[in-house]
């Protein structure tokens, strides 16, 4: 391996956020070694570059943290409301937003990104191809990819970025992913995201946490500064910058270059490494994967989201839900109290008992002289009418009008309902399309990673086609020849389970579909056997169950329990000596 492994882990805290975001920003005090490959860039110029970048960002960042908190702070419920319930603390919102976000993100992520891998027609090609497959499928399910995919969609809908980092865990000594925050990017403001995720900026900066006394183990150069910043209190959190270059990285603290290195997810040739496959990549790359679908190629995240899209929407749903309960409230009736029968005391307890439904008692006087009380009036129909349009429209815009609980319950029939969510799956189909190249990207960075850190066998397991466990190895030695990764097209378009299998059911029952593929569509452990199985039950049963008794079989063309023939009762005569019946003729008159 190029560096020690610890440097680059994932699983330390230099990759956890505490604290609020200014302390995510802001640098300096906030409450496995490394042999360096060889850099010729000096520090101060790093530290120019640094401040440049930092620069370059800020108006751009400025703008997009305010769209970022709007869309966090409704996600949330915090909606701009005057109307508010016990004592200030819950406003009286309708939040169709978070519902509708999360309706879409489980739908998207529903499934694992199914990873296709080729070589050349070779059998050793064929087999690393079908390994190297099958670790991907296997490092989906121990990285929990689909999982992250969850974070990942929920990011980029709230702060208009999502950004996920390719890394080595020393703890695993596996690869690892993790979601980051896009708060805590610097990014370079005129770059922009291409389709399969990559950045196109020259620099990016990462805003990383960790503790003094892990700073200065990974950096022991640097021991004094960091003990004199934290007053020799090693328990201290200290913010620092990571910046990347497809090249290299370095780590700065204030106006301290920490360290710096060469790109590390890459193997540089030497004069002993003569092997040209040697790298999945032709280049080095930044780790970074970045998902960005409403983007017009003008700016490093998205220029607009699902959810700025309806913040307007969503205000107006807000505001139909106060009117309704204004006039809901106005319709339990006031009342209008005679100042010559009561007192003020006394017009505030009539009050309360009419809303009760009690009794009045008047000594003395005219009755309908002492109070009245005052019906509100109905609002018109298309005030609700409007409430439900509005609720409608967010639902369409987001892509589940027909995927919601309340969705559903409105269509009666089965086909209703799969046609409702076969136009959801149309709506929100481009976003999985995006999401697919992103798998492709990712999965690539793992081949990748496989060249420079499988130095040794690492193990896997799979599921084989018997529902079985398989085991195999690999090392970064057996990639000796070039490899093709890609995502099969269409594999995280939302397909409903339930649906599916209705299908299946259906073309089997029209004859449409064989019984082997029904129970694979069905999910059962061995589709073969069950198909066997049902075939005996259709023609041999009996053969089901061989430690029952078993029927005697009848002759042919005789009956199931009777006994068969004796082996003389029907004795075998020649054609010659079987006499020929006699056939009466009748000739016609002539």
């Amino acid at each position: 391996m190029i560096l020690s492994d610890g440097y680059f882990s994932l699983g330390e805290n230099v990759n956890k956020i505490s604290g609020t975001e200014t302390d995510e920003k802001e640098e300096g005090v906030v409450s496995s070694l490394l042999d360096e490959l060889t850099l010729p860039i000096l520090d101060k110029e790093l530290i120019s570059i640094k401040k440049e970048i930092e620069k370059n960002w800020e108006k751009a960042e400025k703008e997009l943290s305010a769209k970022q908190e709007d869309n966090e702070r409704y996600w949330l419920g915090k909606h701009f409301s005057d109307v508010e319930y016990a004592g200030g603390k819950r406003p009286l919102v309708d939040n169709l937003i978070f519902e509708s976000l999360e309706t879409l993100i489980p739908i998207i992520t529903r499934a694992n990104p199914e990873p296709v891998v080729m070589s050349d027609s070779t059998v050793e090609g064929e087999s690393l191809a079908k390994k190297i497959q099958s670790v991907l499928f296997n490092l989906a399910d121990v990285l929990t990819v689909k999982l992250k995919f969850k974070k990942l969609v929920r990011y980029w809908s709230l702060y208009y970025l999502g950004v996920m980092k390719i890394g080595w865990s020393a703890k695993n000594n596996q690869i690892d992913i993790s979601v980051i925050r896009p708060q805590r990017l610097i990014l370079d403001p005129n770059a922009y995201i291409r389709e399969n995720g990559t950045y196109t900026g020259r620099y990016l900066g990462e805003r990383r946490q960790d503790t003094a006394s892990n700073l200065i183990r990974r950096f022991p150069k640097k021991t004094e500064y960091i003990s004199t910043l934290a007053n020799n209190k090693l328990s201290t959190i200290i913010n620092y910058v990571e910046l990347w270059t497809s090249e290299y990285v370095c780590w700065i603290l204030n106006d301290e270059v920490l360290g710096k290195s060469k790109n590390p997810h890459y193997n540089y040739k030497n004069e002993n490494n003569q092997n040209e496959n040697i790298n999945h990549f032709s280049a080095p790359e930044m780790p970074y994967l970045f998902l960005s679908v409403f983007n017009l190629g003008k700016k490093p995240y998205d220029e607009t989201s699902l959810i700025g899209q309806n913040l307007a929407i969503q205000d107006l749903i807000n505001k139909r839900l106060k009117q309704i309960d204004k006039n809901a409230d106005s319709a339990n009736g006031g009342a209008v109290v005679s100042g010559d029968h009561f007192t003020k005391e006394q017009a505030a307890e009539v009050s309360e008992e009419l809303r009760r439904g009690g009794t009045i008692w008047v000594p003395n006087g005219d009755i309908s002289r002492a109070y009245q009380k005052s019906q509100g009036t109905p609002l018109p129909q298309f005030v609700y009418q409007s409430l439900l349009d509005y609720r409608a429209e967010l639902k369409n815009i987001i892509g589940v009008a027909g995927s919601t609980a309340g969705s559903l319950q409105k269509d009666e029939t089965v086909r209703g309902k799969i046609i409702s969510r076969e136009i959801d799956s149309s709506r929100i189909s481009g976003i999985t399309a995006y999401l697919e190249e992103f798998s492709d990207s990712l999965y690539n960075w793992f081949v990748q990673m496989i060249y420079v850190y499988y130095d040794q066998e690492h193990f896997f397991s799979v599921i084989g086609k018997e529902k079985t466990l398989e085991y195999f190895s690999i090392k970064n030695a057996d990639m000796d020849r070039k490899i093709f990764i890609s995502v099969k097209p269409g594999s995280m378009i939302p397909k409903d389970p339930l649906l599916q299998r209705n299908e299946a059911v259906e073309l089997y029952q029209m004859g449409a579909l064989d019984p082997i593929t029904l129970f694979e569509k069905l999910d059962f452990p061995d589709a073969m056997a069950a198909a066997k199985k049902l075939f005996l039950w259709k023609t041999a049963p009996h053969l089901l169950f061989p430690d029952l008794p078993q029927p005697i079989l009848p002759p042919q063309g005789g009956e199931i329990g009777q006994p068969p023939a004796p082996e003389n009762s029907n004795p075998k005569v020649p054609l010659s000596q079987i006499p020929v019946p006699e056939i009466p003729v009748s000739l016609p008159t002539i």
